[in-house]
């Protein structure tokens, strides 16, 4: 027979446990407060990052300036490296994107300095979403005696003439249209396999490093290295006069810029 002691011991105990119960529940429920919900609860929503935008989306007119490299002497199928950009931007957005191709075969620096005061230049600079240009194997190799002759001072003082040109392009291009990126092609060596390998190298090479020195005090500006896409390969990348690339020499130019663009 249960004394009232024991009685009183046992409700004393049970009331212990409710406690006990009531307070982990407690405890639960401001941990994971889903759990006071009386119906199915929906889990938070994910915010979803947006799909970065394909490269060149926004590119719809591209700008191109130079020389015969950006005119695209030696293609047989006329496309040059530009027509290739081109043609990868509308694979990649697919949108069309217009090319305004102002290369004049055989210009140097200066003249590029000075076809950049044309108004209808200008104007077509500031429409433009990506600008496009090849300049100085003209004023390097043109100094430099011959084809397979270097005239060292001369090829010096032409060093000396594109580096301030180059910059003052960069500069007006900058002024003109402070946005769209502007992607440099840089030199190749057309010689690396004749007897003037020796001397062209090192000029070559040292260019394009001042190239991109120069462009790196402007805001997007791309220099795109193409030097290694030839050397080694002139037969294979070279157009039949020597100098200029053959259709899949382009072709290698417009693949690594876009690879850039990216």
């Amino acid at each position: 027979m249960r004394t009232s002691g024991q009685l009183m011991w046992r409700t004393v105990g049970l009331l212990s446990v409710l406690s006990f119960l009531l307070f982990a529940a407690g405890f639960v429920f401001a941990l994971e407060p889903r759990q006071l919900a009386s119906g199915p609860v929906a889990e938070p929503a994910e915010h979803a990052n947006p799909a970065p935008p394909a490269p060149g989306e926004g590119i719809r007119h591209v700008v191109a300036l130079g020389d015969s490299l950006t005119r695209g002497t030696g293609d047989a199928n006329g496309l040059g490296y530009v027509g290739h950009v081109r043609q990868a931007l509308e694979k990649q957005t697919g949108h069309p994107v217009t090319l305004t191709n102002l290369a004049i075969n055989g210009q140097e620096s200066s003249g590029l300095v000075g076809q950049l005061s044309q108004p209808q230049v200008q104007k077509l600079l500031t429409q433009a979403d990506l600008i496009l240009f090849t300049i100085g194997g003209n004023d390097l190799f043109k100094q430099s005696g011959g084809v397979y002759r270097v005239d060292n001072d001369k090829l010096a003082a032409a060093v000396k003439g594109l580096a301030a040109n180059y910059e003052q392009i960069l500069r007006h291009i900058r002024e003109l249209n402070d946005s769209a990126p502007i992607v440099y092609a840089a030199l190749y060596n057309p010689f690396g396999d004749t007897d003037a390998a020796a001397d062209t190298v090192k000029p070559v090479l040292d260019w394009n490093s001042d190239a991109a020195a120069i462009a790196a005090r402007y805001p997007r500006v791309i220099v795109v290295p193409t030097y290694d896409l030839f050397v080694h390969k002139e037969k294979t990348y070279l157009y039949t006069d020597h100098f200029h690339p053959n259709g899949a020499g382009y072709a290698r130019i417009a693949e690594r810029i876009m690879q850039a663009l990216q």
